[in-house]
C-alpha cells in the first residue's frame, strides 16, 4: 500500500532560524510522503527570504509568503486549504519552537490509519528539561480554565495509553482533513491561543475522538513566538480569547471559574512573579473580552516583546 502523504504546516513569524531547524527535523524523520509548507506570516524581516532560499534547496518543502500579519488562525488555514489542494491524507501542525526525533510521524500516522473515528492525534510534548509540557489537554474549574495533562511532571511510560483527551494543542498534532473541514478549519476570531482548544470542543461536539499517543515525544520551547508564558502578549491574548470560548462553549461552572480565579482574583497577579506589564496586559484583556473584542495585529504590535538577537 502506499505511504499516506503528510501535509505538515509551519508558521513562522519572526524566528527564521527555528523554522528552519524544524524543517531540517522533517527532512530527517524519515517520513518519505512528507510535504512541508513553510509560511511566513508577514514576518516584516529577512524570514520571507530565508525561508525561500531553503525550500527551493528541499525536495519536500515550498513557502508561503504573506504580506501582511494575519494571525496564528488564519494562516494555518491557508496551509489547511493547500493541503487539501495537494490531496494530502493527513495535516500536521507544528511550532516552529518543537524538536522532532527521527520516526516521530509513521506512529501518529498509524494511529489514525488504524481508527477512522479518529481526527486527530498528538504525541507527549516535553519541554527542555524533560518535563512533560502536554499530555493533551482539557478545560476544568481551575484558574486559566484550561489544562494540560501532567504538566511538569515525568513524561509517562511509552507503553502507558493512547488516551481520549478533550484537546490537544497546535504545537504538534496530526489531523485528518475531512474533519477539519467539516468543522469550518481554526476559528480565525480567536486569532492566537484557544483556538486548539475551541476546535477539539467543535471536533467531540461533531462525534470525533481525540487523542494522546503516549510512545511519540517530542520537545517543545514553550511560547517562544509570544516571548515566554508570563509575557505581557500571552496574558493579554489569553484573556481575551478565555471570554471568547466561554461565550461559544462556556457553563455555569466555566464562567464561575472565569469570574473567581480571573475576574476576583487578578490583583494577586501583581505579586505572583508575572511582572506589573504582564498583570495589567490580562487586565486589559479581561475587560476586551468582556466587550466583545478581538485579538488583532495592533495588539500584537502593542504587547510583542523585542525581536533584538532573534535568529
Amino acid at each position: 500500500m502506499a505511504e499516506p502523504v503528510v501535509a505538515a504546516l509551519v508558521l513562522n513569524w519572526r524566528l527564521p532560524g527555528a523554522t528552519l531547524q524544524v524543517l531540517e527535523d522533517l527532512e530527517r524523520c524519515g517520513y518519505e510522503s512528507l510535504r512541508v509548507l513553510l509560511i511566513d506570516n508577514g514576518s516584516g524581516d529577512d524570514s520571507a527570504e530565508r525561508l525561500r532560499a531553503a525550500a527551493g534547496a528541499s525536495a519536500c518543502a515550498e513557502l508561503l509568503a504573506l504580506d501582511d500579519n494575519i494571525g496564528y488562525c488564519a494562516a494555518v488555514n491557508r496551509g489547511i486549504v493547500w493541503a487539501e489542494g495537494i490531496e494530502a491524507d493527513y495535516v500536521l501542525f507544528l511550532n516552529n519552537d518543537v524538536r522532532l526525533p527521527e520516526g516521530f510521524l509513521a506512529p501518529l500516522v498509524a494511529t489514525l490509519e488504524n481508527d477512522g473515528a479518529i481526527a486527530a492525534v498528538g504525541p507527549t510534548i516535553a519541554d527542555p528539561r524533560g518535563r512533560a509540557w502536554s499530555q493533551g489537554g482539557g478545560v476544568a474549574f481551575r484558574p486559566n480554565l484550561v489544562f494540560l495533562h501532567n504538566q511538569g511532571g515525568e513524561p509517562a511510560p511509552t507503553d502507558h495509553g493512547p488516551e481520549s483527551v478533550e484537546f490537544l494543542p497546535g504545537a504538534c498534532a496530526l489531523f485528518r482533513p475531512e474533519p477539519l473541514k467539516d468543522a469550518g478549519y481554526l476559528d480565525e476570531s480567536y486569532f492566537m491561543y484557544w483556538e486548539d482548544v475551541d476546535l477539539g470542543a467543535r471536533l467531540r461536539a461533531a462525534g470525533h475522538k481525540i487523542v494522546w499517543l503516549p510512545w511519540v515525544q517530542v520537545v517543545h520551547d514553550v511560547s517562544a513566538s509570544s516571548g515566554g508564558g508570563r509575557s505581557p502578549l500571552r496574558k493579554y491574548m489569553m484573556a481575551v480569547n478565555t471570554v471568547r470560548y466561554l461565550r461559544q462553549h462556556g457553563t455555569l461552572l466555566g464562567w464561575l471559574a472565569f469570574l473567581l480565579f480571573e475576574v476576583l482574583l487578578w490583583p494577586l497577579t501583581f505579586v505572583s512573579g508575572t511582572g506589573v506589564r504582564a498583570a495589567l496586559a490580562k487586565g486589559r484583556g479581561i475587560l476586551a473580552g468582556v466587550f466583545g473584542r478581538r485579538v488583532t495585529v495592533r495588539d500584537v504590535e502593542r504587547f510583542s516583546p523585542a525581536r533584538e538577537g532573534a535568529s
